[in-house]
């Protein structure tokens, strides 16, 4: 029953292959507990390594509806690898908490030992449920950066801000960022929109304040859960580029 209301997952939408810039490639990433997801590279030079961001997205649609944002990093010299979690798009299997860490991890592990790519030299962007994703697999790691775009507290937390305080005894402990964030070592960008409508901009306040290490809050006045890029594009981009850079 959890994961009935927390997942909705899109297998079908896809950008025609003409549409899809000449520098994103597919790639296929084999999972730890066997399952198989999709993910596109967008590669500025596959003979000179550029940073990178591994981006999860939120917990509707699937990566092909992510593809302008990836564009957007991308264009900010830095390549991007924009992850599927499982039952999504074109990838095995049925999503759950577990598994869409496993799948995130499988990402980072595919970055750095079969692309090449240092810890250091990565970014962990994570976007509504993804930011429980980004920050579960951030624990311990030595990436440079973790962007946070409207991220939420607890599933515990999130059942009451939806009225669905009889659900809070399901949620238990789940998708519990707030008793996570200390155990990251990166630098920690949070972007929320006072009127989210989705998860409280509250919840990107606590994690902020309970986060002990280099931080920075960016509030986007008016926005909403999906649409601070279109709000106030030139803060949301512009605090991305710069806390990136």
């Amino acid at each position: 029953m959890k994961d009935k209301l927390t997942f909705f997952p899109d297998r079908t939408s896809a950008i025609p292959e003409k549409d899809i810039p000449s520098y994103a490639t597919e790639h296929w990433i084999e999972t730890s507990d066997g399952e198989t997801i999709q993910s596109f590279l967008f590669l500025h030079d596959k003979n000179k390594k550029s940073p990178l961001i591994i981006y999860f997205h939120g917990n509707a649609g699937n990566l092909y509806h992510r593809f302008d944002n990836a564009v957007r990093l991308f264009d900010m010299d830095h390549d991007v690898l924009l992850v599927s979690y499982r039952g999504y798009s074109k990838s095995t299997g049925k999503p759950n908490e577990k598994g869409i860490y496993i799948d995130g991890t499988s990402a980072v592990n595919y970055a750095t030992q079969s692309l090449g790519y240092k810890e250091d030299e990565i970014s962990i962007f994570g976007r509504s449920l993804g930011s429980a994703v980004a920050i579960h697999i951030s624990q311990h790691r030595n990436f440079k950066n973790l962007i946070l775009i409207t991220p939420l507290t607890s599933g515990k937390e999130m059942a009451s801000a939806m009225g669905l305080g009889f659900l809070k005894f399901i949620a238990g402990n789940s998708y519990n960022s707030l008793e996570k964030i200390n155990n990251i070592h990166s630098r920690v960008l949070i972007i929320h929109g006072d009127r989210d409508e989705v998860v409280p901009y509250h919840m990107g306040e606590r994690l902020f304040q309970a986060y002990n290490g280099y931080k920075q809050m960016v509030t986007i006045e008016g926005g909403m859960h999906n649409d601070l890029a279109e709000v106030d594009p030139m803060i949301f981009w512009g605090e991305i580029e710069r806390f990136i850079q």
